[in-house]
């Protein structure tokens, strides 16, 4: 990133959602979800101590990224803004995950509205680094149009989950999310520890 204004913005807007080991947790949550549901098991004490370990893998890996980077305030705007944002992604995956157990729809309306999250969450990301979007914050936007993809593929005919022996095309879907989510969330943690680096290098070589 040449500008490095821009570039501390950049990271001081976002710093959340560049800690990528906070992913982590989810998309393995996200693939463990996605196999119980595939083996049809009536209980649900596995998903939810799998929640409970995610919850826990979560809290640690922000007092890690707390201990190691810092903290930095959102301010009360931003904090309205992803808690509303939050909330209506929501209840579209509610609604979607409704359409998807009706079979009304030909795609996974799911799958569609994670790719819309991952997208926002990319617009959103690069505002202040627009002409460096891509290569500055790739991963989301790949993600979107990854799961974007898979999620229209019925409408030509083709039912990718069946050759993975998966029985439904949400919970392939599921399989997905969570395999994007996890890598999504390494290559996030790869960045923010070599760009942060970085950044404190040149800060002690000129005084802002």
């Amino acid at each position: 990133m040449k500008d490095r204004y821009a570039q501390i913005k950049f990271f001081a807007s976002n710093y959340s959602r560049l800690q990528g080991l906070r992913l982590v947790p989810v998309g393995l949550l996200s693939l463990f979800v996605a196999t119980w549901s595939n083996t049809r098991q009536g209980q649900l004490d596995g998903p939810l101590t799998a929640l409970l370990v995610t919850i826990l893998l979560y809290w640690l890996i922000d007092r890690y990224y707390n201990r190691v980077f810092g903290q930095v305030k959102q301010t009360p705007s931003q904090r309205k803004r992803e808690t509303i944002t939050s909330i209506a992604f929501g209840a579209l995956a509610l609604l979607a995950f409704a359409l998807d157990t009706a079979e009304i729809i030909p795609v996974c309306a799911l799958g569609l509205v994670f790719a819309a999250a991952l997208f926002a969450d990319f617009w959103h990301a690069t505002r202040s680094v627009r002409k460096e979007a891509f290569a500055t914050f790739p991963e989301n936007f790949a993600a979107s149009i990854l799961i974007l993809i898979v999620s229209i593929l019925p409408l030509f005919g083709i039912t990718w989950w069946e050759g993975w022996g998966i029985k439904s095309q949400v919970t392939g879907v599921f399989v997905i999310v969570g395999i994007v989510i996890f890598l999504t969330g390494i290559w996030g943690h790869i960045r923010i520890t070599r760009d942060l680096s970085t950044v404190e290098a040149k800060t002690d070589e000129h005084t802002l």
